[in-house]
C-alpha cells in the first residue's frame, strides 16, 4: 500500500491525545480477517490477572521462537511489519527492530483498567480488532481519558468501539491513559495488540507527589456517660468484654489482621440501612482514575446516622477499644465513607497518603450484593494485602454485612481493591478508618499569636 493510500485509510479521532484509526480492509479482506480470528481461537491462551487486569493472552508472537503459529498468523505478522513502516513515516517516528505482539482474549467479566503504557522503550501502541458486529451494550470499548494539570486521569473522554478489521494506534506519552472496558457479553473479545519500540522516547517515568489524606483527627474527648450510652445503643455487648478483646488481640498479633462478625446491634444496623445503601446521597467519584475509582461522601454531607458512626470512631473510647484489640497505640485517625459497586477499583499503591506510615486500617462493612459471594472464588476476595514488589498476597478478604475488619498495614505492605465486575452485581458501603500508629507519627501543635 502506497503512503498516500495509507494516509487515506487513517482517521484521526477526536480524543484528548492523538489516537488514530486505520481501516485495514485494503490490506486484509474481511474473509481473511475471519480466518485469522478462527486460527487465533485454536491457540493456547494463558489467563493473566492482577490488580490492573483480567484477561487471557497468547505468547508473544515475535519473541516466542518455538511457538507454532497458524499460517494466518504468520501472514499477519508479515503485514504488521509493513504497517509498522507506514506508521513510522506517518507519525515521523524512528522505530528500532523490536515489535511486541500477542493476541488478547477478553471473556465475560474481563477488563484492563486505566493505565498509560509507559514501560521500557514502547513508542507506539496498536490494537487490531477481530470482533464482528460487536454491539455497544457489550462493553469491551477502548476508553481514553482526559487528564488534569498533573497528568492524572480525570474522566473518560471517548469510548472507541472495537470495529472488525480495523486498527487503533497512538504514540505512548506520559498522559495517554486508556482502558479496555469490561466485556459484559458472552462472546470473547479478540484482538492482536502490542507496541512498536524506539530508542528515542518522548516520555519519562516520574512519580507524582503523595498527598496525605485529610482531615486527620486526634482523639475526641467525650464524657464516659455519653460514650457508655452510645456504646450500649450501637455495639454488641460481647465487644465490651475484656476477655473477648484479649482473644481478638491474640489472633491479631499472630496474623496481622482479624475480621469480627456482628459488630453493630441489629437496631443500629436498621437505623443505618436507609443511608448506607442509598444512591440518593451526594456521592462523589474518588480519583484519579489511573489509581482508583469509587464513590465517597464529604464529611459535611453525611446523614445523621452515618455521622454518628464517624464521630464515634473519633472518640478516645474507640482509640482505647482498638488499642485493647491490637496492642497498638494511636495518635490520629482519618475516616472516609465509601460506596462500591460495578466498575469500581483501587490498584496497588492507589491509597495515596498512607504509604510510609504504620497504619491500623479498620473497615466497617455493610454489603448489599445482587449475586453470590463465595470464599472459593478468588474474584470475590476484593481486598488484597501483599508485601511490596512481590505480587504475593499475604491475605485477602471480602465485604461481609455488619463486620469489622482490622489490618496492621506497615510501610512494606501494598493493598488494593480488585475490580468490582459489573456482571457480578456486587455492591457495598464501607466506613474506612485509618488509625496512625503513635511510634511513626509524633507531632507537636504550635500555636502562634496573630496580631492585627
Amino acid at each position: 500500500m502506497a503512503v498516500s493510500k495509507f494516509s487515506d485509510a487513517v482517521t484521526k479521532l477526536n480524543t484528548p491525545f492523538d489516537v488514530f484509526k486505520l481501516d485495514c480492509r485494503e490490506m486484509i479482506s474481511n474473509a481473511q480477517a475471519f480466518k485469522l480470528r478462527e486460527a487465533l481461537l485454536t491457540m493456547t491462551f494463558k489467563k493473566k490477572s492482577c490488580d490492573l487486569y483480567s484477561f487471557s493472552q497468547s505468547p508473544d508472537f515475535m519473541r516466542s521462537t518455538k511457538l507454532k503459529k497458524p499460517k494466518e498468523v504468520e501472514q499477519f505478522l508479515i503485514l504488521l511489519k509493513i504497517i509498522k513502516n507506514k506508521i513510522a513515516k506517518y507519525l515521523k517516528k524512528n522505530f528500532n527492530n523490536t515489535i511486541s505482539v500477542s493476541c488478547s482474549r477478553y471473556d465475560r467479566g474481563d477488563y484492563l483498567l486505566c493505565h498509560d503504557d509507559r514501560v521500557d522503550d514502547r513508542s507506539v501502541a496498536f490494537i487490531y480488532y477481530l470482533n464482528y458486529d460487536w454491539l455497544p451494550g457489550w462493553g469491551g470499548t477502548l476508553d481514553v481519558y482526559s487528564v488534569d494539570n498533573t497528568n492524572s486521569a480525570t474522566e473518560i473522554a471517548e469510548k472507541i468501539k472495537p470495529d472488525f478489521n480495523s486498527m487503533i494506534f497512538f504514540p505512548v506519552e506520559s498522559y495517554t491513559y486508556h482502558q479496555v472496558a469490561e466485556n459484559t457479553s458472552t462472546f470473547p473479545r479478540i484482538s492482536i495488540n502490542g507496541w512498536f519500540h524506539s530508542d528515542e522516547l518522548s516520555w519519562e517515568m516520574c512519580d507524582l507527589p503523595v498527598k496525605v489524606h485529610s482531615p486527620i483527627f486526634t482523639p475526641h474527648s467525650v464524657s464516659n456517660e455519653r460514650c457508655n450510652n452510645i456504646s450500649i445503643m450501637c455495639i454488641e455487648d460481647i465487644f465490651e468484654k475484656s476477655l473477648f478483646r484479649e482473644a481478638i488481640k491474640e489472633t491479631f498479633k499472630k496474623d496481622g489482621f482479624i475480621m469480627c462478625e456482628g459488630f453493630f446491634k441489629t437496631q443500629m444496623v436498621d437505623y443505618l440501612s436507609n443511608d448506607v445503601f442509598s444512591n440518593d446521597l451526594n456521592w462523589k467519584i474518588k480519583g484519579p482514575l489511573n489509581k482508583r475509582q469509587y464513590k465517597y461522601l464529604d464529611l459535611q454531607d453525611l446523614p445523621e446516622s452515618i455521622l454518628s458512626v464517624v464521630n464515634l470512631l473519633k472518640t478516645e473510647r474507640m482509640f482505647t477499644f482498638f488499642q485493647d484489640c491490637t496492642g497498638l497505640r494511636f495518635i490520629a485517625v482519618n475516616i472516609e465513607v465509601q460506596r462500591w459497586h460495578g466498575g469500581h477499583y483501587m490498584v496497588s499503591g492507589g491509597n495515596d497518603g498512607l504509604d510510609g506510615y504504620n497504619i491500623l486500617s479498620v473497615y466497617l462493612f455493610f454489603s448489599q450484593c445482587f449475586g453470590e459471594m463465595s470464599d472459593k472464588e478468588k474474584d470475590d476476595l476484593h481486598y488484597v494485602f501483599e508485601v511490596k514488589n512481590t505480587l504475593t498476597p499475604k491475605f485477602a478478604c471480602k465485604p461481609q454485612h455488619n463486620t469489622i475488619f482490622m489490618v496492621n498495614r506497615d510501610p512494606n505492605m501494598d493493598s488494593y481493591v480488585t475490580y468490582c465486575k459489573i456482571v457480578d452485581g456486587h455492591a457495598w458501603t464501607v466506613v474506612v478508618a485509618n488509625y496512625v500508629i503513635r511510634r511513626d507519627f509524633e507531632c507537636t501543635l504550635r500555636l502562634s499569636r496573630c496580631d492585627q
